[in-house]
């Protein structure tokens, strides 16, 4: 929260110099020649999409969407597998990214700043591009905490330092109507400069912005579909990603230690994230005495690596207490497969197969014309294709669970969604709140008072103690800053 925060810091910086003695004028004695003195449209871009902490990359790869969603299971430290934490920081997408993105629109619509900030792309192009990079971060932070500050939050000229919290309801609206006007106003005129997602394909920007409306406008598909089709239908009609993985939309890290793959990071000292059993089971079909059904998902070699002891692949059991987990020796589990945790390995944002299985959804649910079955395995074939496992594509669907059963339809698109979306855990989280699939059980260990999955997180501590009033107020709309109140769409 820029106003909860980085202002109260502003203060007392300002405090600060107005009681300190007077030592002179200094000139430019301090002042480095080679720092800017301006903010650059093009570096603040840059800096909303790569930044360490906050970057884009960071909705993708956080370790407890991960948990969540059961895609991993700790082998040691097991408390976030098992919901301890119940408070969870957004301060540093107000303060850094969003921030970042709301200075790009004001030099780009203030008449002092508009003519030279045009150096870095049209006005017009710039102000959409942060509209909808400032989109994507709004709708991550309201999934996973509901209520949030949205209309005042990056309020700059009003100098709100208390912001208001909005309801989700309105959250959703308002990020629902300025997508579709911030996509319908690029153009391939005077690109951005600074992109390093697209490198200034304003047609990538347009897609992206409607691949986010259909996903949210799915999040809709039980507290108001009749809303949730026609964003749906709309998103669908201004265009979003190809059906052929030629668009998917990733973060590509680089192979060096500024940019690198967290998940790279992560593995360089220790062996903690394993793959969860709740997933390694259900690619290989497990049943009756661990048989294969048919055949083994051909993406399970890609996501897992086999277990260094008999060479098979084995989910490390979810949600065991730290005592438990450290019985089981790393060398009897899978861990996370190298060539994904490589230092350069990407972090896929929106896939081909996302777009055909909510596709797959939406006609089911009557929102959009199609055909259910035909989108459904054309899903389940862009995601092997994605992991250059499509040769095992014939052999995959004669599995009995796979195979297409009209009255199980829903579920079986959210469980192959919930396959194809790995790594990407805050996303599959959010699905399994809406819709219940897959069928995933609470940690065995749960330490959580209601020992059950998550449904939100809790509001960081700076909100109740800078901003008790409005924080006060969302608890008694929303219900108790816990882990078990759903977000409005969750119902």
């Amino acid at each position: 929260m820029k106003k909860s925060i980085s202002k109260y810091i502003l203060i007392g910086m300002i405090t600060f110099g107005v009681t300190s003695c007077d030592l002179g004028d200094f000139g430019d004695t301090n002042v480095n020649p080679n720092q800017t003195t301006k903010a650059i449209p093009s570096s603040l871009l840059t800096n909303a999409l790569t930044d360490p902490d906050f970057g884009i990359k960071t909705t993708i790869d956080a370790t407890q969407g991960q948990l969540y969603s059961q895609y991993l299971a700790n082998s040691q430290y097991t408390s976030s597998d098992n919901y301890q934490t119940i408070i969870f920081d957004y301060g540093g997408y107000y303060r850094t990214v969003l921030m970042d993105l709301e200075q790009i629109i004001i030099l780009n619509s203030n008449e002092e700043t508009k003519v030279e900030a045009s150096l870095y792309g049209s006005n017009e192009n710039q102000i959409a591009v942060a509209q909808i990079l400032q989109s994507y971060y709004f709708n991550f932070i309201t999934d996973r905490w509901g209520d949030i500050p949205y209309s005042q939050a990056l309020d700059i000229a009003e100098g709100i330092r208390q912001p208001a919290f909005d309801a989700q309801l309105d959250v959703y609206a308002g990020i629902l109507a300025t997508l579709k006007s911030a996509q319908a106003s690029l153009s391939s005129t005077a690109p951005v400069q600074g992109d390093v997602l697209f490198d200034g394909d304003m047609d990538m920007w347009k897609k992206f912005a409607n691949s986010i409306r259909m996903k949210m406008a799915l999040r809709l598909s039980e507290v108001d579909p009749t809303k949730g089709a026609s964003e749906f239908a709309s998103a669908i009609s201004d265009g979003v990603i190809a059906l052929d993985n030629s668009e998917n939309i990733f973060y590509a890290n680089l192979p060096e230690a500024a940019f690198q793959n967290a998940w790279f990071a992560r593995f360089l000292t220790r062996r903690d994230y394993a793959v969860a059993n709740t997933l390694v089971n259900r690619m290989q079909t497990v049943a009756n005495g661990g048989v294969l059904n048919v055949s083994m998902d051909p993406r399970l070699p890609k996501y897992a690596d086999p277990a260094d002891i008999g060479g098979k692949y084995v989910g490390m059991p979810y949600g065991l207490s730290e005592a438990k987990a450290g019985a089981i020796s790393n060398s009897d589990v899978s861990f996370l497969n190298v060539e994904l945790r490589a230092q350069g390995a990407p972090n896929y944002i929106f896939t081909s197969a996302q777009v055909l299985f909510s596709m797959a959804e939406a006609v089911q649910l009557g929102w959009i014309s199609g055909d259910v079955e035909d989108l459904y395995y054309q899903g389940i074939e862009a995601s092997l294709d994605q992991y250059d496992v499509a040769d095992g594509y014939a052999g995959y669907i004669t599995n009995s669970w796979v195979a297409f059963d009209s009255s199980k339809a829903r579920e079986q698109i959210l469980i192959q969604k919930w396959i194809a979306n790995f790594l990407n855990g805050y996303e599959a989280w959010a699905e399994w709140r809406r819709t219940g699939y897959p069928n995933l059980q609470p940690g065995v260990d749960a330490l959580n008072d209601s020992k059950k999955i998550p449904v939100r997180q809790g509001y960081p501590l700076f909100e109740l103690n800078l901003n008790s009033t409005n924080y006060n107020a969302v608890v008694a709309r929303q219900g108790a800053d816990n882990l078990d109140t759903p977000v409005w769409w969750d119902k």
